[in-house]
């Protein structure tokens, strides 16, 4: 910048008036108006080392006007007004830098506020989401008016939703057995469903289907899978079942669903006998992939079928499990973290006594067990 563009710049900025007389007073006196200006009080702060030189040429002005010799002094000022100017142009920049640098901060503190604000709504939601469920298990476990006789019809119905409790509750103890094997009271609820598929199986002359038993231990069953879900030390991040479920919703080929368990991907046509057919190996070894990828949750496989099996059908079907299970390994899952189970045909997903829908019965869920609510 031109010594001239900056006497300019200088006066704009001041509001100085200054003059270009060429009168040695005039510029002295346009020097002063800068030095005594407000705004140069931010050149003396924010750019002390321009201020200065600025002070030099002021000093030197001064002194070479009361020696007489105008033409000096009219150069010292000029070169006096010039670095004022650049003061105040580094003083301006500097508290812009300043502020830019606040603003900055401000913007980090309110980002990790922002986020510690999100975790936090994300732990209300995960306790909120947690005490639903004890509400809904303290629900189940009440125990409701006794079902007395009714119509074999109705009684009919009864025993088919018995059966479908008493499946959900071995499923449930199975999760829970799954994230702690020798958890406390998982094998007096198995014993006690156990019990009821006895009563379905084998009803004695007269008696009632035990529909409030399977609901109870279904309940039962419910509460040990989430005991034993508070004390697997799972990381709120490591059992996200959201953050799973959405993976495989994204990959594509999947359409998983969720309940009490943790995330459920179905497959159909996976058997040529009791063998794996080439394109479910294919699936089952990516599940693995997945499986091995979230290494908190374990792996329940079930195999259900669309009509009661006989009991060759009901062994063949463990294998089917079985194999299942090890195509699961062989992808990458952990072996101690995947249990194969046979679920028949008590726990249908559409009606079992129509000819024309209920082969979707016959099916198999792999089934990601979370260790977190």
């Amino acid at each position: 910048m031109s010594l001239s563009v900056r006497f300019a710049f200088a006066c704009t900025l001041l509001s100085a008036g200054c003059g270009h007389s060429g009168v040695v007073n005039d510029t002295l006196l346009d020097m002063e108006r800068v030095h005594t200006s407000e705004a140069m009080r931010e050149g003396a702060t924010f750019a002390p080392q321009q201020f200065a030189h600025a002070e030099e040429e002021r000093v030197l002005a001064e002194k070479e006007d009361k020696s007489g010799d105008a033409t000096s002094a009219t150069i010292h000022a000029a070169r006096a007004i010039a670095a004022y100017s650049d003061a105040l142009v580094l003083a301006r920049l500097a508290r812009a830098t300043t502020e830019a640098d606040d603003a900055r901060e401000a913007l980090a503190r309110a980002e990790a506020s922002a986020q510690t604000y999100t975790r936090e709504r994300s732990d209300l939601e995960r306790e909120s989401d947690e005490l639903e469920k004890k509400l809904q298990v303290a629900r189940e476990a009440i125990a409701p008016v006794p079902s007395g006789h009714a119509d074999p019809q109705r009684e009919a119905a009864r025993r088919v939703a018995a059966r479908s409790l008493a499946a959900e509750a071995r499923l449930i103890c199975g999760a829970a057995r799954l994230l702690s094997p020798s958890f406390e009271g998982l094998d007096n609820a198995e014993k006690e469903v156990d019990a009821i598929d006895v009563q379905l199986e084998k009803p004695k002359r007269g008696a009632t289907t035990p529909i409030d038993g399977a609901a109870r231990a279904r309940a039962v069953c419910l509460g040990l899978l989430t005991h034993a879900r508070r004390t697997s030390g799972a990381t709120p991040e490591a059992g996200d079942s959201d953050a799973l479920l959405s993976e495989l919703s994204a990959s594509g080929g999947w359409e998983p669903t969720r309940d009490e368990r943790g995330v459920v991907v179905t497959l159909r046509d996976v058997f040529r006998g009791t063998a794996l057919v080439p394109t479910a190996s294919t699936k089952l070894a990516e599940l693995g992939r997945v499986a091995s990828a979230h290494p908190s949750f374990a792996v329940q496989v079930v195999v259900h079928d669309a009509v009661p099996p006989s009991p060759a059908e009901a062994a063949a079907d463990v294998q089917r499990a079985e194999a299942v299970a090890a195509a699961l390994v062989a992808g990458g899952a952990a072996p101690a973290h995947v249990r194969p189970e046979a679920a028949g045909a008590r726990a249908p997903i559409v009606d079992p006594s129509s000819a024309t829908y209920r082969s979707r019965n016959a099916r198999v869920d792999v089934v990601f067990v979370s260790p977190r609510s």
